[in-house]
């Protein structure tokens, strides 16, 4: 009994520099947090707890009589810009009209002028008849300026429909109604199976507070933390072996995918001081690498959070062999324990 414990201890502490194992692995499966962006009470719950869907199946509809109330009002809005556009058309035609005749009346004014001047000139009026001429010129020219000015300003208005602001406007706020009308329809996202429904009928949803969770059949992944002495055969690309606690007496192949580069320091976080601890332990314990490890055609019955044993495999050497045989024992294991 000792020999066989001193051999194990012996596995167990070699396996770390030969061939890394742990029992620090979780399966992880993409969960889609499904919340509203518009508030209101629920109306109809399409799904049930544990149902699985399709991407596009309905999920619940919210009470959607003030979002379409919001639409007609928008609609009756634009239409009202609309209105207000061809109105300033016509009063830019009017306005051309109006300078053509200031025009007209400013060159009479400035034929009457200079026959006054010419009039003056040889002493046949009076001095008031040509200051009167010379200030129904000036008068004229200032109201060909004005009309100019008007002019212009509606041409700005109206250089074409959509630079009209009032109208980009309410087109805007048209779009914003029918797309919280539109939003009203809750749908899944993705494939997946729907968890943690707690819904019912007459509910009221806040826009942002989660509804369900759907967690995806797309995306899975199993997070495992190895000590740091095996970092060396932690590679990207390094195949393992990988028993669930779910699902005793199996044994699937893996392999790391990536691991991370950097793990959360406590006591030095940023922008705040260093803080120092005192261990009078005289071992430490050992610092972990967080890997990323993919396992093909993995169980859908597997939840996300299912605990797995996982070591890497070492095809080129004894410990292949070694490590084969002592995962297949942990896959038997599992069913007594």
């Amino acid at each position: 009994m000792l020999g066989i414990a001193l051999a194990f201890a012996a596995f167990l502490v070699s396996s770390d520099t030969q061939a890394p194992f742990t029992t620090q692995a979780q399966l992880h499966r993409t969960v889609a947090r499904i919340a509203p962006e518009v508030s209101g009470n629920v109306l109809t719950v399409s799904v049930r707890n544990g149902q699985h869907v399709k991407a596009g199946d309905p999920l619940l509809t919210l009470d959607s009589s003030r979002y379409q109330l919001a639409v007609e009002q928008a609609e009756a809005d634009l239409a009202q810009a609309n209105q207000n556009h061809q109105a300033r058309e016509q009063e830019l035609n009017v306005a051309k009209a109006t300078l053509i005749q200031k025009q007209q009346a400013a060159g009479n004014a400035k034929l009457k002028l200079d026959r006054n001047t010419k009039l003056a000139a040889q002493g046949l009026i009076t001095q008031e008849a040509l200051d009167d001429s010379l200030n129904a010129a000036t008068v004229a020219d200032a109201a060909v300026t004005a009309a100019n000015a008007e002019i212009a300003r509606l041409q700005v208005q109206l250089s074409d429909k959509s630079g009209d602001a009032a109208v980009e406007l309410a087109q805007a706020k048209l779009a914003q109604a029918r797309l919280d009308l539109a939003r009203t329809r809750l749908v899944a996202p993705v494939d997946g199976t729907v968890t943690n429904l707690q819904l019912q009928s007459g509910s009221y949803l806040n826009s942002g507070s989660p509804a369900l969770f759907l967690v995806s059949d797309a995306q899975s992944w199993i997070s495992a933390d190895f000590n740091e002495k095996g970092i060396a055969h932690l590679g990207n690309g390094t195949p393992v072996w990988v028993a669930f606690d779910a699902l005793p007496g199996q044994l699937f192949e893996g392999q790391i995918a990536n691991r991370e580069q950097a793990v959360y320091d406590a006591s030095s976080a940023n922008g705040e001081l260093a803080s120092v601890s005192n261990d009078n332990r005289w071992i430490r314990e050992q610092q972990k690498i967080r890997t990323r490890i993919e396992v093909p055609g993995l169980e859908p019955a597997l939840i996300s959070g299912a605990r797995a044993s996982i070591m890497v495999q070492r095809p080129d050497s004894l410990w292949g062999t070694i490590g084969h045989l002592w995962m297949g024992t942990i896959a038997q294991l599992r069913y007594l324990y």
